[in-house]
């Protein structure tokens, strides 16, 4: 069931996410992380950075950021441009569908709520020519999937194979990348990404050779009570200009 719009731009979420390279044993080798606000237009989600490695933006680099920001809250009040980008994401859906194969279907209660779960290979028919479509080939694992609104509460999967780009020497994401998503239903109906995270050891080049490990979590979500409006509007944590 596709999320209304007008839902969705009710809320104002924290999301705050961590990037880790890590070495063979699993230490870590450098850590990166920022905290951002994410909000919806037409809905089109959007991110605004307030912090980078537990350090809010300030001066210039807030004012570019607030910039780019509002240069997306501009772009996606065109409804147009907004249904652009949702038919791209509806595209790439539409091809994870079609490479994966879903078997072994049973029900299962899920924070009082009946899902569908299904076991998930690479459907033999499908012949993939771009990366992402033999990305989505060598995914296995396990979905479930909300039995009444249809949408996904929780994805689990990793990579059978290797995915190499130019016969590996552009780049080479290995056997073993793990993705695991989480969507949580809202009291209003809204459903929501609530965490996602995953790990990996991909290559670009001929030296760039990380193992690498990541997470994404809904911090606190916003509600507004009153209706959202299509015209822009200011994040939270906007750089003003007093001159203005």
């Amino acid at each position: 069931m596709k999320l209304s719009e007008k839902e969705l731009e009710k809320y104002s979420c924290v999301a705050r996410e961590q990037v880790e390279e890590v070495d063979s044993d699993g230490g870590v080798k450098r850590s990166r992380s920022k905290q951002e606000e994410q909000f919806f237009v037409n809905g089109v989600e959007i991110d605004h950075t307030l912090a980078r490695d537990g350090k809010e933006l300030t001066g210039e680099a807030a004012r570019k950021e607030q910039q780019r920001v509002d240069g997306d809250v501009r772009k996606y009040s065109d409804v147009r441009q907004a249904q652009k980008a949702q038919e791209k994401d509806e595209k790439q859906v539409d091809m994870f569908l079609r490479a994966v194969r879903f078997s072994n279907g049973r029900r299962e209660q899920r924070a009082g709520r009946s899902t569908i779960a299904y076991n998930l290979a690479a459907a033999p028919d499908f012949r993939p020519k771009k990366l992402e479509e033999r990305f989505a080939q060598a995914l296995v694992g396990s979905i479930w999937l909300d039995e009444q609104s249809g949408n996904i509460a929780e994805l689990r999967v990793e990579t059978d194979r290797d995915v190499k780009i130019g016969g590996g020497l552009l780049a080479n994401v290995h056997k073993g990348f793990r993705l695991h998503l989480v969507q949580q239903r809202q009291p209003d109906g809204v459903w929501m990404m609530s965490a996602m995270d995953g790990s990996g050891d991909a290559r670009a080049g001929l030296l760039f050779h990380p193992r690498f490990r990541f997470k994404r979590q809904l911090d606190k979500c916003h509600l507004y009570s009153v209706e959202a409006k299509q015209a822009p509007r200011e994040p939270a944590g906007a750089v003003h200009d007093p001159a203005k």
